[in-house]
């Protein structure tokens, strides 16, 4: 569960593109304001409001009007939160030209353990998709499972929903039930939606979802009332194929008499600069950092581009053998496997012309083939132009697409967004438009879900598919539950931050800076003191000069410097710590540290800007006999290294849980040892080999290297 807080703080550059478009940023305490200028002049000018913790309260962009005919618009957002920080409401208004006009409202509820119980949402829009007003909105009414083990687990959803041109009445209304099932790891693997009917009998089974995961919890299939996506992942997790498409099916008295399987969609993401796609069509992505600034679009077959280069099934190439039927066949199986899985017939016709030397994998003879390939070539104009086609992201305070402008600095796709991601107001013209929207993640269309990287998340219900893999560090909170509930400040996940300095010899050894912040009269004296002897015990490792880490490809020298401090202001003190990557991204290596009272066994927890002493566990423990200053200090090492990104996973002491050992004396009387965990020099290696990941979805936490100016 890695969150980012994003109190508008941004690196301190300023990127110009060629056609005139302007984003000016600075690393300071709060974003107060975003402007964004194109050919067709001012296009956002944002201002931001926050309350004392930071929490944005509005949103107001006051460029002006556009041109009749042009898209985007003044937009404006107002948000409310319950007491502990979690959106309770939100309000929008958007004004276009041509009289386009829209508005929503937005009312969650949540119970103390951040699971939702209710989400009613209503949208009204006038002249923006047609002429004339759309009412849609929704309902819901969320049920969780009682089942020990379970209780984070939804059980049934209740969904009232209409979409109307006319005024929302019961009668426009159609009334949804869905209820979930899950596997043994937390996945969900199952939706059963019932429709109530205008005789008031529920029509069970009216539509039905089903996924299939792997071992690792990574998403294999989905399963839309068959129409079935595939996808494939690399040995990092991330995805690498994704297919889809319906399946034609003829029954004759219950027996299956024939049918189609086709491919619909296709993309193979080579890597996070270049996705391919039916026809041969391709999009590039370049990057400031790990944002994405511009997208081309292109097409292999411009180039001349012939795929039977690739060695055939059987030829060797630099003495390695590659059997590409083999691949093939291989692939082909799973999805035969995930259509089995489903209880689906398979009826695909093999495309196996790129094994056989013939053509392009993606180049079949679907329909969506030859209108991608249409496309590209009536786009790309005359020869030498290839790429012309370049789009340019704006994007708004989470990294969410805004606004996409074209080589010539015209508004192509303008997107707006309600709270947890689902489309608010989209404006677009016929050339490309972005699939990446809501904090720049990837929207499926085939399923409707964003896919994060690690997880998959359902903006409608605002969850996750699947638990999170780091759920075990917060007992306190529902590992189905996105950002906290707090969609409008954080971005899950983001990592877990520190700041590293130095360069990594002996007289100038990497430096590990993190501070710790407490207000005064939070922590008790046995809790400073262990947040003092745990600080004290990662400075000192090594007698607090650093020490020497060999592994296989490398020798570096690396220290620690933490300090804990008491302070009036904890959310002040941490936002003056921000400092810039060489990536040129805001970092803080700032954070709180509090208590709390939650369920379970656990004697603290960490997140990527806090860590938090269990009070109540931590005295039942000093009632059984472990001694105040072990347990606090135990427990500060503990969840200080989860803080900078160590898992429990990992192999260093840090991460080692409390153990208890009982031995009987001669007496007979029982006797009780303690193992606490412990500052090792695998803690420094651990961390290290997670510095800088640029994998903003990867589920683990990293330390940032400080720019050097």
């Amino acid at each position: 569960m890695l969150y980012t807080k994003l109190d508008g703080d941004v690196p301190d550059w300023e990127l110009i593109f060629y056609v005139g478009i302007v984003s000016n940023w600075n690393c300071q305490k709060r974003k107060s304001a975003i402007i964004k200028n194109a050919k067709a002049g001012t296009i956002m000018d944002n201002a931001y409001s926050y309350d004392a913790v930071s929490n944005v309260l509005g949103i107001q962009n006051n460029a002006p009007l556009p041109q009749s005919g042009k898209a985007g618009g003044q937009i404006s957002h107002s948000y409310t939160y319950d007491p502990l920080y979690r959106l309770s409401s939100a309000t929008g208004t958007y004004k276009g030209a041509d009289n386009k006009t829209a508005s929503y409202t937005l009312a969650m509820g949540y119970d103390n353990m951040h699971r939702i119980t209710s989400k009613k949402q209503h949208l009204t829009q006038s002249n923006v998709q047609f002429n004339g007003t759309l009412n849609a909105g929704y309902d819901l009414t969320y049920t969780y499972n009682n089942d020990e083990g379970k209780k984070f687990q939804l059980a049934s959803v209740r969904d009232i929903n209409y979409r109307t041109e006319e005024t929302p009445t019961d009668s426009t209304n159609i009334n949804n039930g869905h209820k979930y099932t899950y596997d043994a790891n937390g996945n969900l693997v199952y939706i059963n939606t019932s429709r109530v009917k205008h005789d008031g009998k529920e029509d069970e089974k009216a539509t039905e979802q089903k996924y299939k995961w792997d071992e690792e919890n990574r998403l294999l299939a989905a399963d839309e009332n068959g129409f079935v996506s595939n996808y494939w992942y690399d040995a990092d997790g991330e995805r690498t194929v994704k297919t889809s498409g319906e399946n034609e099916a003829i029954f004759v008295n219950s027996e299956f008499s024939g049918g189609n399987t086709g491919t619909a969609r296709f993309s193979l993401y080579v890597s996070p600069y270049l996705v391919a796609g039916q026809g041969g069509k391709y999009t590039k992505h370049i990057y400031v950092g790990s944002q994405r600034i511009v997208s081309k679009l292109g097409d292999l077959a411009s180039y001349g581009a012939d795929p039977r280069r690739i060695p055939y099934a059987g030829n060797e190439a630099d003495g390695l053998t590659i059997n590409y039927k083999d691949k093939y066949n291989q692939q082909l199986q799973s999805i035969k496997d995930n259509y089995k899985t489903f209880d689906l017939p398979y009826s695909g016709k093999d495309n196996d012309d790129y094994v056989n030397g013939k053509g392009f994998s993606s180049d079949d003879d679907t329909p969506e083939t030859s209108q991608a390939r249409a496309m590209v070539k009536t786009r790309a104009g005359e020869a030498g132009t290839n790429e012309r086609l370049q789009f340019y992201y704006h994007p708004d305070h989470l990294g969410s697409s805004s606004y996409i402008t074209n080589l010539d600095g015209e508004v192509s796709q303008h997107i707006e967004y309600v709270p947890f991601g689902e489309v608010f107001i989209e404006e677009r013209n016929n050339t490309w438009n972005t699939p990446y929207l809501f904090n720049a993640k990837e929207l499926d269309e085939e399923t409707g879900l964003y896919y994060y990287g690690a997880r998959y998340m359902d903006p409608k219900i605002s969850m996750w598919l699947g638990v999170d893999p780091l759920m075990e560090k917060y007992p306190s909170v529902t590992g189905y539950c996105y950002t906290m509930d707090n969609p409008i400040r954080f971005i899950d996940p983001d990592g877990r931050d520190g700041m590293v300095t130095g360069n990594g010899t002996e007289t100038d050894p990497y430096i590990i800076t993190a501070k710790y912040f407490y207000k005064k009269g939070t922590l008790d004296e046995s809790q400073k003191q262990g947040l003092n002897d745990a600080i004290n015990a990662y400075n000192n490792l090594g007698g607090g000069s650093g020490i020497k880490v060999k592994e296989q490809n490398r020798t570096f020298y690396a220290k620690y410097n933490l300090s804990a401090e008491e302070v009036k202001d904890v959310n002040e003190a941490r936002l003056n710590t921000c400092f810039e990557t060489t990536s040129g991204e805001p970092r803080y290596y700032g954070n709180i540290v509090g208590t709390e009272v939650y369920n379970g066994n656990e004697y603290g927890s960490a997140n990527n800007f806090r860590i938090d002493f269990n009070v109540e566990n931590i005295k039942k423990g000093i009632e059984e006999g472990i001694d105040s200053r072990d347990i606090n200090t135990s427990t500060a090492i503990h969840e200080i290294g989860h803080n900078l990104g160590a898992e429990h996973s990992d192999k260093t002491s840090v991460m080692k849980l409390l153990d208890t050992i009982e031995r009987t004396s001669i007496e007979g009387k029982t006797l009780k040892t303690y193992d606490f965990p412990k500052v090792d020099k695998n803690s420094i290696k651990v961390l290290f080999n997670k510095r800088d990941t640029p994998k903003a979805d990867t589920s683990n936490g990293r330390l940032w290297t400080k720019k050097v100016n």
